[in-house]
This record gives structure tokens, sequence and C-alpha cells, in this order.
């Protein structure tokens, strides 16, 4: 055994450390602490993104809209925590368009979910003919913000499933050209732009997709329900104006057929009449009834062209009603565009 020595030389007895239960126990509870900080450590630095959120959430306090629109969508715990996690925003006009806007191609832009600051904005609808639409928009823009957070593996899971259901939807009137002006508009981010606009405008998808979605919303189908409630304004006055649109320009070309008929009549009559008049003058007529004959021949015709002339009247009259009715139906359109933040078009502006 080795001996130690104090300062002045005196041995130092040497103890022995004796372990009992309790001991054991310690050293044991110390270890399993260590390794749990130290896991706890890794969760931390894998899941750093998931950890930034939590503080932006705990931070972050919705107004009152900001809860209607999450609690009328039926987030789940989870939609509404990466919801609350992009600190969405209300705003409108040049605020709006500062963060999100582009009025190109006369699209209507209501929300964006921003990557680089992981933030979501929202266009102030306040017609109260499109109830709903909004909430449809914040829970559009929630699934982008649930895009970003996803790793490479399952993206590319469910970038497949969207694929499949997108093939299905090829001919689903205004699909293709929502998708075609968000390949121009965001090139790259089809399968981003799918995932959100499937999971908020469509009914009919797949269990593997309906199970991913639910994640995010309690009933996928209230959202979906918002969204067709909302775009029903739009395809109801699409439909009424291309109704309306059909029966003028029908109305227009029998007018106008109608009319050079008309005219073409009269230039005959007239000539014929003139030809009729002379030749009674100079008693071309050798009986009564030849010139009763064709006179009253002449007056038919002239009742015909009258008759047709009230047709063309009252269809005239017809169709300054239904330019009326028009132009009724383009300022509707026009502050339903105003309040989807479509600016309309300049038609002075010339391209060089």
């Amino acid at each position: 055994m080795t001996v130690s020595f104090d300062y002045y030389g005196n041995p130092i007895p040497a103890y022995r450390a004796r372990l009992g239960a309790g001991g054991v126990f310690a050293i044991a509870l110390a270890v399993l602490l260590n390794v749990t900080a130290a896991a706890g450590l890794i969760w931390v630095a894998v899941n750093q993104q998931r950890v930034t959120d939590q503080l932006v959430v705990w931070n972050f306090e919705p107004g009152t809209d900001i809860e209607s629109y999450s609690d009328r969508v039926g987030f789940t715990d989870e939609g509404r925590f990466l919801f609350y996690a992009s600190r969405p925003a209300i705003t409108a006009g040049e605020s709006f368009d500062e963060v999100c806007g582009s009025h190109k191609e006369d699209i209507g832009i209501l929300g964006c979910y921003r990557p680089f600051d992981r933030t979501i904005f929202l266009f102030d609808v306040t017609d109260d003919r499109l109830d709903g639409i909004e909430e449809v928009v914040a829970a559009h823009e929630t699934l982008h913000a649930a895009w970003a957070r996803m790793g490479e593996t399952e993206r590319a899971r469910i970038g497949a499933l969207l694929e499949t259901e997108a093939a299905k939807l090829l001919d689903y009137p205004g699909f293709a050209e929502t998708m075609d002006f968000y390949a121009r508009a965001e090139p790259g981010q089809r399968q981003n732009e799918l995932h959100s606009i499937l999971g908020t405008e469509f009914r009919e998808l797949s269990p593997e997709l309906e199970a991913h979605y639910a994640r995010y919303f309690v009933d996928r189908g209230v959202v979906v329900a918002l969204h067709e409630t909302s775009n029903a304004v739009f395809t109801e006055q699409a439909a009424a104006l291309a109704t309306l649109t059909a029966q003028i320009e029908g109305l227009a070309a029998s007018i106008e057929a109608d009319y050079a008929s008309y005219n073409a009549g009269y230039d005959g009559l007239n000539g014929d009449i003139e030809s009729f008049n002379s030749r009674a003058s100079s008693g071309s007529f050798e009986t009564q009834a030849e010139f009763d004959a064709e006179r009253n021949a002449l007056v038919a015709r002239q009742a015909d062209l009258d008759t047709l002339y009230s047709s063309i009247d009252a269809r005239v009259a017809q169709y300054d009603g239904l330019l009326a009715q028009l132009e009724a139906l383009n300022a509707t359109s026009a502050a339903l565009n105003e309040a989807i933040n479509i600016t309309p078009r300049d038609t002075t502006e010339t391209t060089e």
C-alpha cells in the first residue's frame, strides 16, 4: 500500500472508498442524467427548426381574426402550431403587395408564405360575399409551411402521391390553367403548390394523402367546403357573364342580319313601287284586276317589312336591356376582383 505523508512528514491514513447501494444508485442516476442531457442536446441539434418554431409560438399573440381563421379551418394541434409558428399577419393595400404581391396576368394574390423568414401574410378580404375565402388561403399557406419543414425523403413520398392525384385532374375545370400559372410564377415549386391546392380544394384524395393531411386538419372536408362556397361566387358570376354575353352576341347577330334584310327588302320594294306607278300612269295595266293584284302584292310586301322592322325594334330594346344587365354584372365582377386584390387592367398602356 502506498503511504502518503503530510507537510511535516507524518503518515496520512489511507481510506478505501466503500460503495453501498445508495452510492451505486447515485452514480447510476448521474450517468443517466448525463445520457439524458446528451440525448436532449442531440435532439435539439437535429430538430433546431422545431425548437425555433416552439419559441415563436410561445411568443406569438394571435389576434382575434387569426384565432377565428384557425378555429374555422379546424386545424389539429399540429396545424395550429405551424400556422402560429409562421406568425400570420393580415394586411392589405400596398403594404401587402410589398411582401406578397404581383398583379401580373390579372391574378389576385391573397396570401403568401415567405420561406426565407418562414412567415405568412394574408390579404384582408372584406367582401361578405366571399365569406370563408381568407380561411382557405390561411390553410393553403400553412400547408406551405408544412412542406418547408419536410425532409427530402418525406417530400419524395408525398410528392409521388400528389402527382398521382394531379394526373386524375387534368380535365378538371381550371386545374391545368392554375398549374400553368404556378409553373410560370414559381418555377420548381410544382409539388409544393400541389400540396397546398389538393389539400384545401379537392374532396376525393387517396387514403395515403388523407392520412397525411389528417396531421393538419381535424376534418379536411371543412376547409374544402369553405373553398367550394367562396369559389362558387366566382363560378356563378362567370357562368352568368358567359350566358349573358352569348345572348347579347346572338341577338346582335340576328338584328344585324335582319337590318340588312330589311334595308335590301325596302330598296327592292321602292324600286318595284316606282315601276308600278310608272306603268299605272302610262296605262300599262289591261285590267283593274291585274292592277289590284300587283298593288296588293306591293302592300303585303310593305306590311311584311314593317313587321320585320317592329321585330328588329323590339330586339334592339331587348339588346339595350341585356347591355344594362351586362354592365351591372361587370360592376359586380369589378367589385369582386377588387376584393380579391386584382387591379383593373390599364387599357391605355402600350408595350414597346
